[in-house]
């Protein structure tokens, strides 16, 4: 018989006292600390920081900031947005990817109690062995991820939660995306969306994960809405935060960027991708697949756009020390190094836009890590620095801390570029 797996329980004091800690610029996280209070453990997302830093930086930072809105141009899951609301900030938050955003919505809307018990009735009664043929993804080889009964089940579950109301479909669908890849044949612990044949995967049934899952998300919802002072002033919109966005009014930013070249977002969670292709604007497999190129710290501009980032005033004093960094990982791949000089031209671009919008004074904190890619370590912290000092930014305080739970449980290759310590920069908009 399968074995459920082990699914931990939110912490109901919403982790208050976390113990969280600055001491010679490093921000001291205790072993055992709670990171999935509230809404925050809805859903698994990949390269997400712990809840635990952007309220240390709340309770700091930003303490003296005042009641302004506060946008996370790259928002991911959520996980800002969801101590924004918690503190009573209005918030913004914006990311190309709609699945994030799907999580993002779900995750910052609190559920009334009678909407909660609504819920739990409502999949009391549910029937897992009622196939619905139409919510089956068109794809190849759907044989290959699932077996024929998780398909059968995971279509009525689908087909159920389109039968609810807007709000409480959308929050259904969330949590019916977090059983799709622990229901698949794929391999639960790494990035890549594939089918160990070494070792091979006996995974549970939805109609046994599913009722378990949404007990535990209607939990962490109650605990999460009940905390939230109320009304919630937030928005998640779709979009790409590079292009200029007039239509956006916020004070503040706390963001944590992509990284280079580390974390290919929509294949780590292709198979939820295919199940929801349509509630996220995709007509095809097909157009998922292409989409995975889009993402800032992804995308590869032709070597003529690059120019543009090395002619502009963006790297001034720091050209040399880029260029031999690029040079250095195209000698081993030259695919690598256009995607690095295109992360940063990206990075240029979006913070010339907020630049030219954002009131002085104002806080722009941006969460980073130095990549290590083709056995050369990118010094992601020091670029990002030079290019807001270049468009009218003081950096005023940095502070690191090191992160523990990578999505990863085996050791990878030193090409990886994977990431060890985020640092956060704080920068001040200047006059």
């Amino acid at each position: 018989m399968e074995q459920l797996p082990l699914l931990r329980e939110p912490n109901l004091d919403g982790g208050q006292s976390d113990n969280v800690v600055r001491r010679d610029g490093v921000l001291l996280i205790p072993e055992g600390l709670d990171t999935i209070p509230y809404t925050h453990g809805l859903h698994r997302f990949p390269g997400k920081f712990i809840p635990n830093v952007v309220r240390y930086i709340f309770r700091t930072t930003l303490a003296s900031a005042g009641q302004g809105a506060l946008l996370d141009p790259f928002c991911g899951s959520g996980t800002t947005l969801v101590e924004a609301a918690l503190a009573g900030r209005r918030f913004v938050g914006k990311d190309l990817d709609p699945l994030a955003v799907m999580m993002s919505k779900a995750k910052t809307t609190p559920l009334e109690t009678a909407q909660v018990a609504e819920l739990e009735a409502f999949w009391a009664k549910h029937d897992f062995s009622r196939t619905d043929p139409s919510q089956v993804p068109d794809i190849p080889d759907l044989g290959h991820w699932f077996s024929d009964r998780a398909v059968a089940e995971l279509s009525t579950i689908k087909a159920r939660c389109l039968d609810l109301p807007p709000l409480l479909s959308g929050f259904c669908l969330v949590v019916f995306s977090s059983v799709i890849r622990r229901v698949s044949k794929a391999d639960d612990q790494t990035q890549k969306t594939y089918v160990s044949h070494t070792l091979p995967k006996n995974p549970p049934l939805p109609s046994r994960l599913f009722p378990v899952f949404m007990q535990r998300a209607l939990k962490a919802m109650m605990t999460y809405s009940m905390t939230v002072p109320k009304p919630v002033h937030g928005v998640v919109r779709c979009g790409d935060s590079r292009l200029d966005d007039p239509s956006l009014e916020y004070d503040d930013i706390l963001t944590s960027p992509p990284y280079i070249d580390s974390i290919d977002y929509v294949y780590n969670q292709l198979l939820e991708y295919y199940w929801l292709m349509h509630e996220l604007g995709f007509d095809s497999y097909q157009s998922v697949r292409a989409f995975r190129r889009e993402p800032m710290g992804a995308r590869k501009y032709r070597a003529s756009e690059l120019t543009h980032l090395e002619t502009t005033k963006y790297l001034d004093g720091f050209k040399d020390q880029f260029n031999t960094v690029c040079t250095a990982i195209g000698r081993t791949s030259p695919e690598e190094e256009r995607v690095l000089r295109s992360f940063f031209l990206d990075f240029a671009v979006h913070l010339a836009g907020v630049a030219a919008q954002q009131r002085p004074g104002r806080f722009y904190i941006c969460i980073v890590g130095n990549s290590y890619i083709r056995g050369v370590t990118v010094p992601t912290v020091e670029i990002v620095t030079q290019l807001f000092k270049t468009l009218g930014y003081r950096l005023d305080d940095t502070f690191r801390y090191e992160i523990r739970r990578h999505y990863m449980k085996f050791p990878r290759r030193s090409n990886s570029g994977k990431i060890k310590t985020d640092h956060v920069l704080i920068f001040r908009r200047l006059a």
